[in-house]
């Protein structure tokens, strides 16, 4: 069994009227039960990938690859691949359809013409499961974004996808809740379940993905472990994203402390600190 979820293979796409396409021959390939993060500048294709992923858009050649199924856009099969493959989009008001977060919910799981009483269930589980038993009732126009959020994304996880693909998660967070999204995604790695972020916020992806992919002119240019990828992103001119701070920081510490791990977060970039000035 192959230790890749998702492939693309030499793919192409280009969108009506433009002058080159979107994307160029993208090659990628993602690891199994991994967090990983896709980021490159606006424009360079990651929103185009997503949606092939998610069977919305068909590529004009190339292959895509689940496990050993290509898509293909045959009705049945393309139902079969987005059970599998599931798409929580930048702006919740794009996703959500249904007057309250219960039947939000629910409607993705009655598509599936699934019994009542399993619909009534997983609806249930799910709600517990993303804290939102509360707000059960509520109609979706009195929620914050944070809690529209949970909502698109609670909607996707009650049909168990083995692949999430979410685009800019973070966009228009405070900290506060950005923080409470970090919880919930580690939440839905642990279950098993493939997570694929598209996102501009570096110190983000520094902290929470275990494997990043970077993507430039609808080509991939680098991939691999968190801060192998980033030890190679310093020295790419065109990368214009900038550095994660903690990343910058730390790299301008390291020679005084080589026997200390790089820090992901704040709280072990305290701890390595507090051990290096006791001498331990």
């Amino acid at each position: 069994m192959s230790e890749y979820l998702l492939e693309f293979r030499d793919v192409y796409y280009s969108y009506p009227m433009a002058t080159a396409p979107t994307l160029q021959g993208l090659s990628l390939r993602l690891p199994k039960q991994r967090k990983t993060a896709l980021i490159g500048q606006n424009g360079c294709g990651k929103s185009t990938m997503f949606a092939i992923a998610d069977g919305l858009s068909k590529p004009d050649r190339g292959t895509v690859m689940l496990d050993d199924t290509p898509l293909t856009f045959e009705r049945a099969a393309l139902k079969r691949w987005r059970q599998r493959v599931g798409l929580v989009f930048q702006d919740p008001e794009q996703q959500l359809v249904a007057p309250t977060v219960a039947a939000d919910i629910s409607y993705g799981l009655c598509n599936q013409g699934l019994p009542t009483a399993e619909v009534a269930a997983k609806v249930t589980k799910t709600l517990a499961d993303f804290n939102l038993e509360t707000l059960a009732m509520s109609p979706l126009q009195h929620l914050s974004l944070g809690q529209k959020k949970r909502v698109s994304i609670a909607g996707v996880m009650a049909l168990q996808p083995e692949l999430l693909l979410l685009d800019e998660p973070t966009a228009y967070l405070d900290p506060i809740q950005t923080r409470n999204l970090l919880t919930e995604l580690d939440a839905i790695a642990q279950l098993g379940t493939t997570l694929l972020i598209a996102t501009h916020d570096l110190d983000f992806v520094y902290q929470w993905a275990d494997w990043i992919l970077v993507m430039d002119e609808g080509k991939l240019i680098a991939e691999g472990e968190t801060l192998s990828v980033f030890e190679q992103l310093q020295f790419m001119p065109s990368f214009e994203l900038g550095m994660p701070i903690l990343w910058q920081i730390w790299s301008r510490l390291a020679p005084k402390m080589p026997q200390v791990p790089a820090p992901r977060s704040i709280a072990e970039f305290t701890l390595a600190l507090e051990r290096y000035r006791s001498g331990k």
